[in-house]
């Protein structure tokens, strides 16, 4: 049965102006190229300015097998480009009709539209719920090497669902949270696991330098201030601020940001290149490291454009002091561009994979 389904962002103009234009446009073109990607999908039109998604195609026996199977593929990929709550407040809605002989249906489709985010998560409210209850989450821990000369530098703290879960994966486990109104309490319980655990490590085997995610306005939560506050290893964690939401004012960041380094703590900027942090902003907060995104570095081997970009990063990092790190390595070759270029640090598969903490 060919069908016309139209997958809608209600939510989109209230987005476009949080985000300005270009912003807005590179998730709307990275979203498009990720569906795309997936020629089964039938992606036949896309409208920026109204935020929708029109795709047509036979892939599915009913108009609600091709509701539910393109509104969830369309929030996934959204998941990834954007913070949880975003995704949330673009109110994705759905609505299919089958494809006839007849005149235009796109009116019709767009009335009958239903709101279909909530349906993406239908079954994790129980296991969510078990998660925040036992506290029961897993870390993992991923090298961070040197790439200027031999040896690891530290690890990058991240996060896993139980085992046996269907929130074991992170998309899973934060999706399933920002879909019940909670991704900053998991961001909150992530970080104390990370801090017990990093902890137990200094204390029982041998100090290591750690990176944990934050989002920024999480460094004035109550909780999240009295952990760092009392923390006693301060000087071995770097607090990765994540790009997931623009930031209006970065003053009071700042200021905050300079208490705690008088602690010991050091500043990352997370995935440089792929969203809200930038070049401007990199010189206004001068992180000490700035991480540059997977997708850049996925692209090192196409050409001198975006090695020409990484190198302008590298230099205005270095100028003030500051370290790169690239993530995402998995060749010889773009390990070897990454030195040439100046890069200090450097994660991906090339090296290891991400691994249960203390195993």
């Amino acid at each position: 049965m060919l069908t016309l389904t139209l997958v809608s962002l209600s939510g989109w103009s209230d987005i476009v102006e949080r985000l300005g234009q270009p912003t807005a446009h590179k998730v709307w073109h990275a979203l498009v190229a990720l569906l795309s990607q997936n020629g089964q999908s039938g992606l036949k039109q896309d409208i920026f300015e109204l935020g929708e998604l029109w795709f047509e195609t036979d892939q599915f026996d009913s108009l609600a097998q091709a509701e539910r199977a393109l509104s969830q593929r369309v929030a996934q990929h959204l998941l990834h480009e954007l913070d949880c709550q975003l995704v949330h407040e673009a109110e994705i809605q759905v609505s299919s009709a089958q494809v006839t002989e007849q005149t235009s249906q796109e009116q019709t489709i767009r009335a009958g539209a239903a709101c279909a985010l909530n349906e993406l998560y239908p079954d994790s409210k129980e296991d969510l719920l078990r998660v925040f209850a036992n506290k029961n989450l897993l870390p993992y821990w991923q090298s961070i090497q040197l790439v200027q000369s031999s040896g690891v530098f530290g690890y990058e703290a991240l996060i896993r669902g139980p085992k046996a879960s269907s929130l074991h994966r992170a998309d899973k486990l934060f999706g399933a949270a920002m879909a019940q109104g909670r991704q900053f309490d998991m961001e909150k319980l992530a970080l104390t696991t990370h801090l017990a655990t990093h902890q137990g490590q200094c204390e029982q085997q041998s100090t290591v330098r750690l990176t944990v995610n934050l989002s920024p306005a999480l460094l004035f939560d109550a909780d999240v201030s009295g952990a760092l506050l009392d923390y006693p290893y301060a000087h071995l964690l770097c607090i990765e601020l994540t790009e997931h939401l623009p930031v209006d004012d970065w003053a009071p960041i700042k200021a905050k940001m300079a208490e705690l380094r008088q602690l010991g703590y050091t500043f990352w900027l997370d995935d440089v290149g792929c969203g809200f942090f930038e070049l401007t902003l990199i010189n206004a907060v001068k992180p000490d490291v700035v991480k540059l995104c997977i997708t850049i570095i996925s692209r090192l081997d196409y050409g001198a454009e975006i090695i020409d970009e990484i190198r302008q990063v590298v230099d205005t990092v270095h100028l003030y002091g500051g370290k790169v790190l690239a993530e995402g390595i998995e060749t010889q070759q773009q390990l070897a561009i990454a030195r040439e270029l100046g890069v200090d640090y450097a994660q991906g598969y090339l090296f290891d994979k991400p691994r249960e903490a203390g195993l």
